[in-house]
């Protein structure tokens, strides 16, 4: 199913579309978008196409592709062209997108930094990939998150952060020093600075994989969660933590078994770590019961109170994940 293209445009360009193309599974295209880029006044100076979906090509060659004609480049079109089309990857609710480039490109690089890029790794092409053909032998692969997307679990929903969020948060979360406890950074006792720290958080949110954790029914923040990427195929939990009054109820194990899915079933994580403090009996329990393996201890100072914590690091490997899950369908069938 392909979206409307009318709102794709800014104050500078607008995407003018070409063309649509199905899916071609036998060659393994995914479906895509081909526009011109134009300036207001209708002017062509390149095109730009957006693949949907994920898949060997795309980590590859990219979901999006573009082109500057050389009279009209240095004006950062490229990068403009690429925002428009974020626009509409999310639109089919994908969570990111993989933009490629020629390591000898420095022009491409820089519109994948302009543009908010993570530079993932400079990955070998397959022989049997298009591109070898062409005599291309590497390319530089940068993930573009795009935030707004939602995960959802029985009882609470993964959420981008809303503007009167600091209410709750405030009450449920940034006051509660018991929650503190077991983080690295300093409560926040005042509104001000709840309604500072939550407009940060709606902007960290658009590009990051991070999010608040909402009850589902009433929708109220209770919580925040968030992964990041270390290396192609490797993810980490970077902080999770739900209100003390919320605690207890299955909600701990709910966020890791969505970052889980998420990281695996969407990301293609080969692993993922999960850190906490050593003394914090409760996630180290929660580890455990997902398969978490020991990995390593180390210490770090927390800034705020200059504590020294010791923090273990514990891991999951993919064959685990599946190996449990694998498990859990077999009992779910016996049921």
């Amino acid at each position: 199913m392909f979206y409307p293209v009318d709102d794709l445009k800014d104050d500078v360009i607008l995407l003018q579309l070409d063309h649509t193309c199905d899916a071609q599974p036998e060659r393994r295209w995914l479906p895509a978008y081909y526009f011109n880029i134009c300036l207001l006044d209708g002017t062509k100076v390149g095109y730009c196409d957006l693949r949907i979906g994920h898949n060997d090509k795309t980590y590859i060659g990219g979901n999006i592709g573009y082109g500057i004609d050389e009279a009209w480049r240095g004006h950062h079109y490229a990068a403009r062209a690429c925002a428009l089309l974020f626009r509409q990857a999310k639109k089919h609710r994908m969570a990111y997108v993989i933009i490629t480039c020629d390591p000898d490109n420095h022009a491409s690089a820089r519109t994948c930094e302009l543009a908010g890029g993570q530079y993932v790794e400079t990955a070998p092409i397959p022989e049997d990939n298009e591109m070898f053909a062409e005599g291309k032998r590497q390319v530089m692969i940068w993930r573009f998150w795009l935030g707004g997307f939602v995960l959802e679990g029985e009882h609470i929903r993964l959420r981008q952060a809303k503007e009167n969020d600091w209410k709750s948060m405030l009450k449920n979360v940034w006051s509660d020093e018991a929650v503190y406890r077991w983080m690295l950074y300093q409560p926040t006792l005042t509104e001000e600075d709840a309604r500072e720290r939550c407009s940060r958080s709606m902007a960290y949110q658009k590009d990051h994989p991070a999010w608040f954790v909402a009850l589902k029914d009433t929708d109220e923040a209770i919580g925040l969660c968030a992964i990041k990427e270390n290396g192609k195929g490797h993810f980490e939990e970077s902080g999770i933590c739900i209100g003390t009054d919320y605690q207890g109820r299955g909600y701990g194990k709910e966020i890791v078994s969505l970052l889980l899915s998420f990281a695996f079933d969407q990301l293609g994580a080969e692993d993922f770590c999960y850190s906490y403090f050593q003394d914090n009996e409760k996630s180290k329990k929660l580890a455990a019961s997902f398969g978490f393996q020991y990995k390593q201890t180390y210490d770090m100072t927390r800034p705020w109170d200059g504590a020294v914590k010791r923090i273990d690091s514990c891991i999951l490997t993919r064959k685990q994940y599946e190996e449990r899950h694998s498990i859990m369908d077999g009992e779910a069938a016996c049921r």
